[in-house]
């Protein structure tokens, strides 16, 4: 191959590069519009976290078939959603809770995202959304959902809950049919 060829494949391949590294960093330092509604801005550190869950110890799990909804911005606890749970002196145990549910997060004049998280003894669980974990977006059309966190937690009674709200007031964010599991694992 001609030495002019080769060094223009070389200066394209470099440039391809080039602009390919620059997306990238653009795409890890910027989010400028997040689809889930939270605020756009400089992407966050990883917060990959990792819990070595042993044998399951016990598990509470409740139910509700009956419909109910909030237009609450701030986080109101979702009414039966909780549990109470015991570790014993000088133990740990890693608390993990399912939550499935039927939700809509309803058609108002403003498009509106519906949020949800998990608390132990008023303190976020892992994933930890920041305010901004979204369960549902407006549509208005029910559908089921489902979330897992999990938190390690050391001796003493702990109060595990279920969270919601939504960010416009004008919106209902409406529940039916959910399940709240809590399991406490070694």
């Amino acid at each position: 191959m001609p030495r002019s060829r080769t060094t223009l494949l070389g200066l394209g391949g470099a440039a391809a590069l080039l602009a390919t590294t620059a997306a990238v960093a653009l795409g890890q330092v910027v989010i400028p519009n997040p689809p889930d509604g939270s605020p756009g801005g400089p992407l966050p550190p990883s917060n990959l976290t990792t819990n070595a869950c042993g044998p399951l110890q016990t598990s509470i799990v409740k139910t509700e078939s009956s419909p109910s909804g909030t237009s609450s911005v701030p986080f109101t606890p979702l009414p039966g959603a909780n549990a109470s749970v015991v570790v014993p002196n000088g133990q740990s145990r890693c608390i993990k809770v399912l939550l499935t549910a039927e939700t809509a997060c309803e058609v108002t004049a403003a498009p509106d995202f519906c949020y949800v998280r998990a608390l132990v003894d008023g303190v976020p669980m892992d994933p930890d959304g920041a305010g901004f974990q979204a369960m549902d977006s407006e549509d208005g059309t029910a559908s089921a959902h489902a979330y897992e966190w999990i938190k390690r937690v050391g001796a003493g009674n702990h109060t595990v809950r279920i969270e919601r709200r939504v960010a416009d007031p004008t919106t209902r964010f409406w529940w039916d049919d959910w399940t709240f599991d809590v399991s406490l694992h070694l």
